[in-house]
């Protein structure tokens, strides 16, 4: 009888040991809702679009919408987001249909698919300093000469500015994260800067990307001066509107 009782006892401390080993993590504490997606959510941008050629730039502005079409379980049997994004001059303009999108969020990362290629937007938990490789599951390497971290050829991201307010303009966003993408491969001939923000309970608020080759002489030497703009590409991305349709 003592024997069973002792048995009995020895089970039960390892039954509790298992469930406190595999306890769902806390959403909270994980960060999740800094990514919500649901079927019917949509956020609306306010983009401007600059391409730069010898230093001449020719800016566009537009607004863009991605909206949460449908979910299905893809061939692992993840649930997936099917995402429509849609562009439109200005707000009197309808909406007219741009690309799709396939998005899987888990325990772990949010995963977005454009064109065939697989991104890592965020990995959980949402943590200041917290680093990952956004291509590991592309085929991309970081440019040659790349100084900032690299880890097997591929660029790290870096989660930075965790939980604090982002102001871009008239635009100011409360609770936030930055992931921080960019790469500098030297810093007097190019600018490498992409990084974005992503609101608690909304999701992406700002994305920047802004590229450009620089001249490399200076007025005494050509024509050319500091500062010019051989080619580049700097787009702005605000959060201007989101809910659910």
């Amino acid at each position: 009888m003592r024997k069973a009782l002792l048995l009995l006892v020895v089970l039960a401390t390892f039954v509790a040991g298992c469930d406190n080993k595999y306890k769902d993590p806390d959403p909270q504490a994980m960060g999740y809702d800094y990514y919500p997606i649901e079927v019917g959510n949509y956020r609306v941008y306010n983009v401007t679009d600059i391409r730069f050629r010898d230093n001449v730039g020719d800016t566009s502005r537009f607004q863009m919408r991605e909206r949460v079409d449908t979910s299905f379980h893809d061939q692992t049997g993840q649930l997936v987001y099917k995402v429509v994004r849609s562009i439109r001059p200005n707000d009197r303009s309808a909406w007219l249909d741009d690309s799709v999108m396939v998005v899987a969020k888990t325990e772990r990362m949010v995963m977005l698919t454009k064109d065939n290629t697989k991104y890592v937007k965020l990995v959980f938990p949402v943590k200041e300093g917290t680093e990952w490789v956004g291509d590991i599951y592309n085929t991309k390497l970081a440019p040659f000469g790349t100084t900032n971290k690299v880890r097997d050829g591929k660029e790290v991201y870096t989660f930075t500015n965790v939980g604090v307010p982002f102001i871009i303009g008239e635009s100011n966003f409360q609770t936030t994260a930055t992931v921080i993408q960019k790469s500098s491969i030297n810093s007097s001939l190019n600018l490498d800067e992409r990084y974005e923000v992503y609101e608690l309970g909304t999701g992406l608020a700002y994305r920047l990307f802004n590229r450009a080759s620089y001249s490399p002489c200076n007025v005494d030497e050509c024509l050319f001066g500091e500062e010019y703009k051989l080619e580049g590409h700097e787009r702005h991305e605000i959060l201007i509107d989101h809910g659910k349709l």
